[in-house]
């Protein structure tokens, strides 16, 4: 979580479990939501780098904090990206919706390795700042001069929430409308360290994946 190493921590505890018991469960009797089973155990272990980050960066451990908030930085600046279009690819049926999802995990893929290959090479290329007790990941930007950084998050948020309101599964366009929600609340009121914050927000949603899962499950 993005206040506190003991919370970051309290947080992947619940999510790295629950993710591992609904992929199992997935894999047995929903194989058809495989795609959407990896999210919590994802955000479990990204919730994870984020309390290294802080034991790093409260104990002066420069290179602790460096590896620790690049490990972050690939869920939040490259696997989200990427997988979130990808699962919708993966499970959905209709062939346009399809089609439409599979241009959008190509983006999200280009676009995510564009902002994390130069953070994860270069390393004066993101700094970690603490900002209102929550973490905040400076990234430089290849395109910084040329688009704002306003315009770069609508770009990320429209990929994700985008791509999951596009399935025809109404239970991932809930889960879609719901990311966006806090999209908004993240950006009205945490603008300061806005990934770290949306990130936290998303990583509890996606137990209502899990809720998914298992609820078809016992349909089987």
């Amino acid at each position: 979580m993005c206040f506190s190493a003991g919370a970051s921590f309290v947080l992947a505890a619940a999510l790295v479990p629950a993710g591992i018991a609904t992929l199992a469960k997935a894999r047995r009797s929903a194989p058809g939501l495989l795609p959407f089973a990896v999210y919590p155990l994802a955000f479990g272990v990204q919730q994870a780098f984020e309390g290294v980050v802080w034991l790093g960066h409260t104990g002066g451990d420069a290179t602790l904090t460096a590896i620790a908030a690049r490990g972050f930085l690939f869920f939040s600046h490259f696997f989200w990206l990427a997988w979130v279009p990808f699962s919708v690819w993966l499970t959905e049926p209709q062939p346009a919706r399809r089609r439409i999802a599979g241009y959008i995990s190509v983006v999200g893929l280009l676009y995510g390795l564009s902002i994390f290959l130069p953070s994860f090479l270069l390393a004066d290329w993101l700094r970690v700042e603490v900002v209102e007790r929550s973490l905040d990941y400076k990234t430089t930007l290849i395109y910084q001069d040329v688009i704002s950084r306003t315009a770069l998050k609508l770009f990320y948020a429209a990929l994700v929430v985008g791509a999951l309101v596009l399935s025809s599964d109404r239970r991932i366009q809930l889960f879609g409308g719901l990311v966006a929600v806090s999209l908004a609340l993240t950006y009205a009121f945490f603008a300061y360290a806005f990934i770290s914050v949306w990130c936290f927000f998303a990583a509890i949603l996606s137990l209502y994946l899990s809720v998914i899962v298992w609820r078809d499950a016992r349909r089987v």
